[in-house]
Order: structure tokens, then sequence, then C-alpha cells
């Protein structure tokens, strides 16, 4: 029997601390004893936040007073926990932030960021696209909209899947978005939100499809000691238990590599970042890693 995992730091300040009102929302969802008074807060918040088409601002830079277009990516990571928090499906906020997303599928089924952000993103920013639908961005908007009550045969829905689905490479993977140099290329940190639709939407763990993702993954065990490419969420939603070789490895190295204020980079030698850090602490607690 495989001794109990404790994380060498506490992750909680970084998320509350440096987190925007999504990292909080989203801690909120899954810790226990959540602050009753904080999550009302934060859910006025949001709903003053909300743009008048529907959508809420990139990067929630809304905080900061500034006025930035509605994103497509940001909507889509919000609708969950609102809905996780007891935000009615029904609600105005809801249904307008799910209208929002559904005008801006693109014809071939996908999702890219709203063409709005276009000066406002970094050029750097290479794993976001305003021209070309993006793998990972249509991943969390099917998810969303599911979310929000819509069912996995909706049409746009289905149009969206199938979308995943043919843009799969030979290895099993996904490249981040149509457009890229090298579209047979696989980008690990695509895998989570792709694999995760897929099976929301009916495909099973024993698929055609889903077993070349697992094949995928494999073939990049090298890049696992990343945490932006590190495949434990995908592991987990797959069901294998916290003994298997490849679920110790992927906590070893988030424990490994957790940094010293709590939290995780993107990569190892970036600055931790509340959105890795809330969603390996999610995982990592699935798996009964304890918090000191």
């Amino acid at each position: 029997m495989m001794s109990d995992y404790i994380l060498k730091y506490d992750p909680i300040p970084t998320i509350f601390e440096r987190g925007n009102s999504y990292h909080k929302l989203k801690a909120l969802s899954f810790l226990a004893g959540r602050d009753g008074n904080r999550l009302l807060g934060l859910l006025d918040n949001i709903n003053s936040s909300q743009n008048a088409d529907g959508g809420w601002p990139w990067l929630g830079r809304w905080e900061f007073d500034e006025k930035i277009p509605s994103s497509i990516t940001d909507t889509a990571y919000f609708l969950p926990p609102l809905i996780d928090a007891g935000v009615d499906t029904n609600s105005e906020e809801i249904k307008r932030a799910s209208a929002f997303l559904l005008k801006a599928q693109r014809d071939d089924g996908g999702w890219a960021e709203n063409p709005e952000l276009h000066k406002t993103m970094w050029e750097s920013w290479t794993w976001f696209s305003v021209d070309h639908s993006v793998t990972w961005i249509t991943g969390l908007v099917i998810k969303a909209l599911l979310k929000s009550g819509h069912p996995p045969d909706a049409p746009a829905i289905v149009k969206a899947v199938g979308f995943l689905k043919s843009m799969q490479n030979e290895e099993g993977g996904w490249p981040s978005h149509i457009g890229v140099p090298e579209p047979g290329s696989t980008e690990m940190w695509t895998m989570e939100e792709v694999v995760s639709t897929l099976l929301s939407c009916g495909e099973t763990k024993d698929s055609e499809i889903i077993r070349k993702a697992e094949s995928a993954i494999l073939n990049h065990r090298g890049r696992w000691q990343e945490p932006v490419e590190n495949p434990l969420g995908v592991f987990l939603m797959l069901g294998y238990d916290r003994e298997h070789e490849y679920v110790a490895e992927c906590i070893r190295h988030l424990l490994e590599n957790q940094k010293e204020d709590g939290g995780w980079g993107f990569y190892n030698e970036w600055n931790s970042s509340p959105d890795q850090t809330v969603r390996w602490l999610e995982v990592l607690q699935k798996y009964g890693v304890k918090t000191r």
C-alpha cells in the first residue's frame, strides 16, 4: 500500500492572494468548509462585471478597472464554477453567457478567441488564436455549454465534437489550433480539455480515439515533469487509481516541483500561477493528497 502524499507547502495563499475571481470561485467549488460570505461577495462581483454581450473580459482584467472586450476562454471558464456555486442555469446571467458562446462558434465547429482581443493579446501567446479554431478552447466551451443545460446532442455541440475528432493527429494527440506551423504535432497541455470533453459527450474510455490519446500521452512521458504538460488529470478521468505507476509518477513530479509559495508555474522555471495552482490542488485532492 502506498503511503500518504502530503504537499510540502500550502497552495491556498497563491490562489486567494494572487488569483482573480475565477481562481477563487473555482477553489471554493471544491474546498471543504467554503466561506459562504466570501462566495456571495465573489458572485456579486462576477455578476456585476458581465459585459453587455454576455461574456466576461479577458484574464479578469475588469478587476483592475480595465475596459477589455469579452473573452471566449474566460466566459467558458466562469460558467461551470458559477453553476456549482448555485447560480441557476435558467438565470439571465447564464443564458446570456451561453448565447455569447454559441454566437461565436466558427463554421468548422470550433471556437477561437474573440477577434476583438487581437490588439490586447500578447503575440508570444501562441496557444491562443483569434483567427483559427482552437482545440482546447473548443473543449472548454463545450463543457461550459453542457454544464449550462445544453444536451450533448444539441447541433452546436455535435458539430464541435466533430471538429475535435477531426483534429486528432496520427499519433493520437491534438495541436493547439488550426494554422500552427506543425499541424501534426501534439501539444500535451491540450489533452486534458479535449479528452474530458469527448468523455462528457459520450465517448467511451475504451474507444479508439481515447486509446490513441493515451498512447500519445505515453509517447511524451519525458514532458510530464512540467506542470502544464502533466497528464494526471487525464489519468483521473480514465479511472487510474493512485497506485498506478503513471499516476504515482505524475504526483511525484507535482510534489517535487511545488514552489515555496505553495504554487505551480505553467513550467517549472516560471513563477507560480494561480491558474495552475487551483487546477492541481483540485486534482491532487481527488487523489487523496493532503495539504499541510
